[in-house]
């Protein structure tokens, strides 16, 4: 206990040493491009006050113009890429007063959206010669509100207050599933599949640990850690396939109706396949992403792509549930296997059926809902299957002890 206690200030340390030395990417930078029209950054104001940014540049260019768009229709969406001229584009652009001089100077602009959420877009462009753009900048967007909604783009806002509740949310349960795997090991009933189950629980409690040490830097700096709010993406993707596996597992009725794993090479071979498929698709979107688009991960080729796999996975399982149940004669037995199997194909339906919910709203909240129902789901399915492997609970439709028998024979193939 001594040593994972350690273990857990050593990661806590690191991570925060991580998320110190984090610098802007998008805030602050260096263009140089041949185009005479270049995004540089956006930001979604809410409609709860004055809100404002602050831009400097240096620039050798004479001729270098920065310009702003709204999102309403025939501004941004008019002219992001599309085939009108410079000078077409900047006349479509809202005025901005004064220009700023790019030799460094600071500049304040403010935005007033009274009537809804609007995103904002800025551009820095050079239409009177062919030298493109040479500039070095640094923005700064500040929304309406304090320490909680200031520096967040509205789109952003409500995300760390939603990582701090599931934080205490995952410790707890984290903490629980710690103490029945201790329980189960004095009594030598560590089964793999209650593993599984802790696994999945950790991944998923490092995963909202790193996202809310992510959005706290954030709304501190307007920066946050970028490199680990991907590493806890990462994670999540890593609980999920753990997940999954844990289910097909118990669906194919290891430790409740058989001792040996049905076809292992094929679990493990599919598994194998859904775990590559899953960081090809995470590659993919973070390598692919438009910085100016407004879309989430699941409006996208690869987050449907995710969907889909997550379907079939769905499906996978149903089968593998049916098949045991026709099986199984135990009458607690396949009572169980109906309520796991409904349960658990509702927690394989969630993400799609929230996308396609969350495609009907507006894009400045559609992230936000889908985040907090994701997370919701993920912790109240990690929650019930571990109440359902309890050390009180676990011997009424489990056989998960790991004792060796007298023969000196494991009595349950390893994974």
């Amino acid at each position: 206990m001594k040593v994972q206690i350690k273990l857990l200030i050593s990661v806590v340390l690191l991570v925060t040493l991580f998320a110190t030395f984090t610098e802007a990417k998008y805030t602050k930078g260096h263009l140089k491009t041949s185009s005479s029209w270049a995004y540089l950054d956006k930001f979604c104001f809410g409609n709860h006050g004055q809100g404002h940014f602050t831009f400097s540049g240096k620039s050798s260019s004479p001729n270098i113009g920065l310009y702003i768009y709204d999102d309403v229709q025939g501004s941004w969406n008019s002219v992001y890429k599309s085939s009108k001229t410079c000078d077409e584009k900047t006349n479509i652009s809202l005025p901005i007063n004064p220009q700023p001089t790019f030799d460094g100077e600071k500049y304040t602009y403010p935005v007033n959206d009274f009537m809804r959420p609007h995103y904002w877009y800025l551009v820095a462009a050079n239409c009177q010669d062919d030298d493109g753009i040479n500039l070095e900048y640094t923005i700064s967007w500040i929304n309406a509100g304090g320490l909680w909604k200031a520096e967040f783009s509205y789109d952003d806002q409500g995300l760390e207050a939603m990582y701090l509740v599931y934080f205490w949310f995952f410790l707890l349960l984290g903490a629980y599933s710690c103490y029945s795997a201790w329980v189960l090991m004095s009594t030598k009933s560590f089964h793999p599949i209650v593993k599984l189950l802790t696994i999945s629980i950790i991944l998923e409690f490092l995963s909202v640990f790193i996202l809310l040490i992510h959005y706290g830097a954030y709304s501190h700096d307007g920066v946050g850690a970028k490199g680990l709010q991907g590493f806890g993406e990462l994670l999540d993707l890593g609980a999920q396939l753990t997940f999954i596996l844990l289910l097909i597992l118990i669906a194919k009725g290891w430790a409740i109706s058989r001792v040996t794993i049905d076809e292992k090479k094929i679990i493990l071979g599919v598994m194998g396949i859904l775990s590559a498929l899953y960081l090809i698709m995470f590659i993919w979107y973070k390598a692919g992403q438009d910085k100016a688009s407004t879309v989430y991960m699941y409006d996208t080729v690869p987050g449907i792509i995710l969907l889909v796999v997550r379907s079939l996975a769905m499906v996978w399982f149903m089968w593998c549930g049916y098949n045991t149940y026709m099986e199984e004669n135990h009458p607690a037995k396949r009572k169980f296997y109906t309520y796991f199997g409904i349960a658990f194909v509702i927690w394989f339906l969630a993400l799609p059926f929230i996308c396609i919910v969350a495609s009907a709203v507006d894009s400045w909240i559609r992230q936000k809902v889908v985040l907090a129902f994701y997370v919701t789901f993920n912790f109240l399915a990690l929650a019930g299957l571990s109440i359902l492997l309890s050390p009180s609970r676990a011997s009424d439709y489990f056989t998960i002890s790991g004792r060796v028998d007298t023969a000196g024979s494991v009595p349950y193939e390893s994974i």
